[in-house]
Order: C-alpha cells, then structure tokens, then sequence
C-alpha cells in the first residue's frame, strides 16, 4: 500500500454505520433485538407514537387545505407542504418494509471484514450533519418568522379556534410541530444510511481499483499474485451483490423520491407564476423548501452517478495492468472482469431510471415540463 495511504485507513467497517443506525434508533426507525423485553415493548410504543403522529399531522392539515380552497395563493403553500410530508411518510413506511432485510446487507457488510477510510468516514458523519442543520434551519427559520407574525405555517383543522388568543396559538404550533418533525428527522436519518451504503460501495471500488493496477506477474511471485487476483474477484462479486441487494430494497423509494421532486418543482413554478413578487414572504418561504428538496435529490442522484463512475473504473484499471505478461488463463480471467465491469452497478427508481445526475436533471425537466403543459391548458 503507498505511504500516503496507509495513514487513511480507518477501523474496519463494523463502525462506520454505527452513527447512522443510532440516529435510525433515536428516531423510532431501528429497534435492536438484542435489547431486554421490557426496552423493546417501551420502544415498540416510541415506534408506533412515531407513525401515528405524522398521519394525524396529514389528515388534519388536509382538512385545512380543503378548507382554503377558495384561497389559491393559501391552498397552494398548504398543497406543497403536504406534499414534503407526504413524501416522507412514504418513504420511511418503505424502509420499514425493507428494514429487514436492509438489517440482513447492513450486517453482511459489517461482517465483511473491508476497512473504510477515514475521509469516507468523515465524510458521511458531516454529510448527515450539514443535512440535518440545514432542513431544520429553514424550518424553524419560518416557523419562527410565522409566530412573529402571528401567523399558521400550515393550515390544520384543530378542535379550538388557533387565533383565539395567544396561548391557543401557541398550543396549535406546538402540536403541529410534534406531529411534522418526526418525519423531517426521519428523513434525514433514512438518507444518512442510504448514503452511508453508497459510500461504502464506492469506496470499496475505488480499493479495488487500486488493487487490480498494483498486480504485478512474474514466475517468482506467480502463485501469491494469482491468490490476490482471485481474492479481488471474489471481492468483486461480493459488492455487485450489495449493489443489487441494495437495487431491489430501494426500488420503490427512489421512485418515490424522484417523483416527489418533480412535483415539488411543477407546483413551485406554477406557485410562482400566480404569486409573483407582490407576495414576497410566501415566495421566499416556497423557494426555501425548493431549496431543501432540491439538495436532497441532488446528493442521490450525485452518489448514484459516483457508483456508476466507480463500477466502470475497475474495467478501466483492469485494462491498465500489465496484462500483456499474465498467462493466457490469466488473461481470460482478467477480460471476464472487464466485460462484467462494463455494466456498471446502478440504483434503480422504480425501475424506470437510474439513479444519476442524468435522472436528476430529467426529473427537474419533468416539473417544468408538467408546468409548461397546464400553463398553456390554463391559457
């Protein structure tokens, strides 16, 4: 291994989803069944308190966006935080779907034995903090400059009239509050371990990359270079598994998650064509949470195009060995690995579209595209 690397390498890789499972358990999404009975049925509670409340939070602001339907300008900001709700929800109700056996790849991951490097680490850890940061920065940025105002951030149907007085005001922005973030929490939790999984994948590339080019034959070394060729392919195999593994749980929610921002930009666009700039507040408020929407499709779709580039490079350095000197079964072996490389290791979004920076500008297309065809319908 060169010098400047050797410093990199972190503890193996049983540590690095420890963060992240931690977070999934603070959030009700990750029960441990080592834990004794009675922790396990308080958490069960914590769990299912977790699904309730965002439920309630989409039936009742529901309720009130149907009550602000003759308000255009109100009933679309309700429609569209609905709409980050919605999505939400949806998505971790499909991780606990497909808890289980992400609980299955996590933990055959973990019992890998691959060592991760300390900037991968690093830069998983600051990915889910700048994330969480930033999302509940612009939340509570609002709902702070709502409560200034004396304003609902979101109309809900509640059993008391919230601008009685203050204290009913208050009372109706905290439970709105409880109900909603658990699931912004949870979102960022789910991501955090999403791409915690992408980043292993690619940095395990990346390390046979670098494996496959230091192959170096001679009839001295010929045996253990043969046992490090074999051992690279069986690592190989091993993390196309993952990938696919990782393809058929995540499926649906990448579907899920392209479809919601293309909605979220069709509903911004046409949001800004009937507000314009003479309701600058309600503009800012909606570009804001574009803003947001935005940043977490694009660090998808960002890791998606990585572990593309990544899957496609081990041909590339298969390629760049000394290949001209291996024996001829050698050889042969060495163009399976480069023709298997050359289908690079996507992740799928409903099956429809890879995961990439190509789908991310296509779902930003199909907003507008959406927005293009109703304003003409309109004109």
């Amino acid at each position: 291994m060169p010098a400047h690397e050797s410093n990199d390498i972190c503890a193996p890789g049983k540590y690095y989803f420890m963060f992240n499972l931690q977070f999934l358990t603070l959030v009700g999404l990750w029960r441990n069944d080592s834990w004794p009975k009675r922790w396990l049925f308080f958490y069960d509670i914590y769990e299912t308190t977790l699904h309730i409340l965002p439920m309630i939070y989409i039936v009742i602001t529901s309720i009130g966006t149907y009550q602000q339907r003759n308000e255009l300008t109100l009933f679309l900001a309700n429609v569209d935080k609905n709409l980050v709700a919605v999505n939400f929800i949806t998505k971790y109700i499909i991780f606990m779907m497909k808890r289980k056996q992400l609980s299955m790849l996590i933990t055959e991951i973990i019992h890998s034995g691959d060592n991760i490097t300390k900037k991968c680490v690093k830069l998983m850890s600051i990915h889910v903090i700048v994330v969480t940061i930033f999302s509940l920065s612009v939340v509570t940025a609002f709902c702070s400059q709502a409560i200034m105002n004396r304003e609902m951030i979101v109309e809900a149907w509640l059993p008391f009239d919230t601008m009685k007085n203050l204290k009913q005001y208050l009372t109706a922005f905290q439970i709105l509050a409880t109900m909603f973030t658990p699931s912004v929490l949870r979102g960022i939790a789910m991501q955090g371990l999403i791409c915690s999984i992408i980043m292993y994948l690619c940095e395990q590339l990346k390390e046979l990359q670098r494996r496959i080019r230091s192959l170096k034959f001679s009839l001295e070394n010929e045996v253990q270079m043969r046992n490090r060729f074999k051992d690279i392919i069986k690592k190989h195999v091993r993390l196309m598994k993952y990938s696919q593994t990782m393809k058929v749980i995540f499926n649906e929610y990448f579907f899920v998650q392209n479809l919601a921002i293309t909605l979220e930009l069709c509903l911004n666009a046409v949001m800004m064509t009937v507000v314009g700039l003479s309701q600058k507040k309600l503009l800012i408020s909606f570009l804001a949470f574009l803003c947001v929407a935005l940043l977490n499709a694009y660090i998808y779709s960002y890791l998606g195009n990585e572990l593309i580039i990544q899957s496609e490079n081990i041909a590339h350095a298969a390629y760049d060995t000394e290949w001209t000197s291996w024996p001829v079964d050698l050889q042969k072996d060495l163009l399976i690995v480069i023709r298997t490389a050359q289908k690079p290791l996507v992740i799928s979004a409903g099956g429809m579209a890879n995961m990439s920076m190509q789908t991310f500008a296509q779902a930003l297309y199909n907003g507008y595209s959406i927005f293009a065809v109703l304003a003409d319908a309109v004109d």
